[in-house]
């Protein structure tokens, strides 16, 4: 049975949606949630040489917004497990550092998650043609269990 709800979670409109839902079926259910946020910060470079050299100050600046970029997104999950035992059901929260689909995919075999609930992302563009954020899709292609799409 779905036992197990992992709700990818980064604070914006399409994953508070997915886990509105996450906690709508975990309350039927009797499942317990697992909030995941992956902190991805490898896109910070010093300017010159692609970021292939950096400093010790370079160093120290990018280590000191890593955590509190992690500060920050531990206090936004303790709000969303809150949000949840209000409610009666069951939640726990992890983080990590890396690639966000990697890390999702790799903590829902790891904690032998049984349902993934995770938001889409649509674009805005040509007229109303809708399309899933990347990270969506490549979890709900190869994902190991099933995944609710949620938008």
């Amino acid at each position: 049975m779905l036992t197990r709800i992992l709700v990818p979670y980064d604070g914006s409109q399409y994953s508070v949606k997915a886990l509105t839902r996450a906690i709508e079926l975990s309350h039927n259910l009797d499942s317990e949630v697992f909030l995941f946020s992956v902190v991805y910060v490898d896109y910070i470079s010093p300017p010159g040489i692609l970021g292939l050299t950096r400093t010790r100050s370079e160093k120290e600046t990018i280590k000191k917004w890593t955590e509190s970029v992690r500060e920050n997104t531990e206090k936004m999950l303790k709000l969303a497990v809150k949000r949840c035992e209000q409610k009666g059901v069951s939640a726990s929260y992890n983080i990590t550092q890396g690639n966000v689909a990697n890390e999702i995919l790799s903590f829902a075999k790891k904690k032998r998650i049984s349902l993934i609930v995770i938001g889409s992302r649509g674009l805005h563009g040509v007229g109303k043609l809708k399309t899933l954020g990347s990270v969506s899709r490549r979890v709900s292609e190869q994902a190991k269990c099933p995944v609710l799409l949620v938008r």
